[in-house]
């Protein structure tokens, strides 16, 4: 039985769970951002996974970076597989896999098993508030940090174990979101992050837009670089989405940014500033390379999978 991963990453860590899922599955890796370029997208294979990151959660969004939903709609032929999910966040999942398997049923298919899983270790939300109120500097204990990702990493790998079964005998399983009562008590507090998100993201854009999606988009207007640039460009080719130009030897942002943060995390000169990653920890994900986040074509790797242009 044939399992395809298809996956996103920025940081790496999404890459890192799809790695292990393809591993237990004997799952081929695709990676999302490949498969944009296709008008609609049917493959031959039995079982599909998804692994990406989840974004904006915790401002009541629907977790899902917008690159994964515009995928999921040139999906195609799902009705008669088993579809299952993986996605990384940074405490706090919210409705994501429930609102991925709402557009999957909109595209005639049905998740049948979703996990989340914490990899990386953010600023604490008091860390945030003494930056944002109190202007008192972010700082973290490197030390401290890596032992608690090595912590993440072994409570996933254990959780891995559950996921290999349950791929394997293709159960049907519940989605690890919050329960029912949970999402009522949790509605006052996602709005109320929502809002101050949206006024946050207003000043990032440099803009008066009251629609949050156009504003992640132009979020990445306050990105910039320092003297530690040389032009090299591994930024522009490690965008997802096509949305950085080298103009003169230096970055310019093209206003429809994923926000996964992927040239930030991955400059080779750490040369990447601006208050879109203010309350960002610099992550490059364990066993991931540059390399490895940089190869993005696969073309032989997907002719060989079965997959076809509609």
């Amino acid at each position: 039985m044939t399992t395809e991963i298809y996956y996103f990453s920025g940081s790496g860590n999404s890459l890192v769970a799809a790695r292990d899922v393809a591993r237990i599955c004997s799952g081929h890796l695709i990676p999302i951002p490949v498969m944009l370029k296709r008008e609609r997208i049917f493959t031959n294979a039995e079982a599909i996974g998804f692994v990406f990151p989840v974004y904006h959660a915790t401002f009541g969004e629907s977790g899902l970076p917008h690159l994964v939903e515009r995928f999921i709609q040139k999906l195609g032929n799902l009705s008669e597989k088993y579809l299952f999910a993986v996605c990384t966040h940074n405490g706090f999942p919210g409705m994501t896999l429930e609102n991925l398997k709402d557009q999957l049923a909109a595209r005639g298919g049905e998740l049948s098993a979703g996990f989340a899983v914490q990899l990386t270790v953010p600023y604490e939300t008091k860390e945030k508030l003494r930056h944002a109120f109190l202007h008192q500097e972010l700082k973290f204990d490197h030390e401290k940090d890596a032992q608690q990702r090595e912590k993440n990493l072994a409570s996933w790998r254990q959780k891995l174990i559950v996921i290999e079964q349950i791929i394997k005998q293709r159960q049907t399983t519940h989605l690890e979101s919050p329960a029912k009562l949970e999402r009522i008590l949790l509605r006052p507090y996602l709005a109320m992050q929502k809002g101050m998100a949206k006024s946050h993201y207003q000043q990032l854009a440099d803009s008066t837009s009251k629609d949050f999606v156009t504003l992640t988009f132009q979020a990445d207007h306050s990105f910039w670089v320092n003297q530690a640039c040389f032009g090299c460009g591994i930024c522009a080719k490690l965008c997802p989405v096509q949305n950085i130009l080298m103009v003169n030897e230096r970055p310019q942002w093209q206003q429809h940014c994923e926000n996964c943060m992927a040239c930030y995390h991955w400059c080779p000169q750490n040369a990447i500033r601006g208050e879109i990653v203010e309350y960002e920890k610099r992550i490059q994900a364990k066993g991931v390379s540059l390399a490895d986040m940089l190869t993005l074509s696969g073309a032989t790797t997907l002719r060989n999978n079965g997959l076809t242009d509609f």
